[in-house]
């Protein structure tokens, strides 16, 4: 009696752990796009003081524009993640004053905690274009249903610069639609 309990149990955990992922794999995102947001410049305006000096780049979100021919009305995003960040130094030419990038995103969405996507600490030597590393924790997926998110680049100052700084970046991520 006890073994046909323990078969009927059984039975209905493999049944229920099937449905599940029938259910998990039916409702996976079928396409996947790659996009890159390229060569937005970040200005700051010295004088800069040591540590933290935030920049911020609006970028507009349209996944008509996104998507091209794979949009259809009433799409969504499905997973979007960060795969690749790189920063380069335009004016001065190198990092020479600059030990540490992290870039985040935020939004007017209340709903929306800030999330930072990648970072580099330390920038070593005086190189005139970085590549950070970015998080595997960070989603962005919420962010592509914004109509436009802040792009945040945080730059760490070894010390004080009495002059305006310009970066450069390109973030490719990769969507799930």
């Amino acid at each position: 009696m006890k073994k046909k309990i323990l078969r009927t149990i059984i039975v209905g955990a493999v049944i229920i752990a099937l449905g599940a992922w029938l259910f998990k794999l039916l409702n996976a995102p079928k396409n996947t796009k790659s996009f890159t947001l390229k060569d937005i410049q970040f200005e700051y305006a010295g004088p800069l003081f040591q540590g933290s000096n935030p920049a911020q780049y609006v970028a507009k979100i349209d996944l008509k524009e996104i998507l091209g021919s794979d949009y259809k009305a009433g799409i969504k995003i499905k997973n979007a993640v960060l795969k690749n960040a790189t920063v380069e130094c335009m004016d001065p030419s190198s990092f020479q004053d600059i030990n540490a990038l992290v870039v985040s995103f935020a939004s007017d969405n209340p709903d929306l905690s800030m999330q930072e996507l990648a970072v580099i600490n330390p920038i070593k030597g005086k190189l005139k274009s970085v590549q950070l590393k970015p998080s595997k924790e960070a989603n962005v997926t919420d962010y592509f249903a914004e109509k436009q998110v802040y792009v945040i680049l945080d730059a760490s100052f070894l010390k004080d610069v009495n002059a305006n700084v310009t970066l450069k970046g390109s973030f490719e991520f990769e969507l799930k639609y």
